[in-house]
């Protein structure tokens, strides 16, 4: 038996010298990284967000577009409906446009650019229709102030 063998309760020190080949580590320039990555990580499943890929729209930049759309020919009709839909894109679409500044990444740059034309398109409605709205209010009292002229202006169209 060897005398490591008889005595195993002594605590001896380990003689780093002995190794007879000793292996040098693998030469790995810095701030390369490793050239394959470890087979125990895997990539990100889909529709997780990492460099670009899984973006997802916003999700109400289409319908705020829409709205905003819809809404500045439907200051026509007596500016009630413009108004309604312009003050729903403008909510939509400025909700959106806060979603996409607080995490970029996130979202998709084109379901940005949608939910801030839908902000615009929504502003300008919304201010047309309040005008439409405006305009009929005041000819309403200046027929009731007035009817005599209203009468006279009506007799002049034919």
């Amino acid at each position: 038996m060897s005398e490591e063998q008889e005595t195993p309760q002594e605590n001896k020190p380990i003689d780093l010298s002995k190794d007879k080949n000793p292996e040098p580590a693998p030469f790995q320039p810095l701030g390369n990284g490793p050239v394959t990555p470890p087979p125990f990580q895997q990539p990100p499943p889909f529709g997780q967000f990492g460099g670009g890929f899984g973006q997802q729209n916003l999700p109400n930049a289409t319908a705020s577009l829409v709205l905003g759309i819809l809404a500045i020919p439907a200051c026509c009709f007596y500016g009630i409906f413009g108004l309604i839909f312009g003050v729903i894109a403008w909510v939509l679409g400025a909700g959106d446009m806060k979603k996409y500044q607080l995490n970029p990444s996130l979202y998709t740059e084109s379901s940005y650019k949608n939910a801030k034309a839908g902000k615009i398109c929504g502003m300008i409605a919304t201010i047309l229709s309040a005008l439409m709205v405006l305009m009929f209010i005041l000819i309403i009292v200046g027929v009731v102030a007035n009817p005599h002229m209203f009468e006279n202006f009506l007799r002049d169209l034919k």
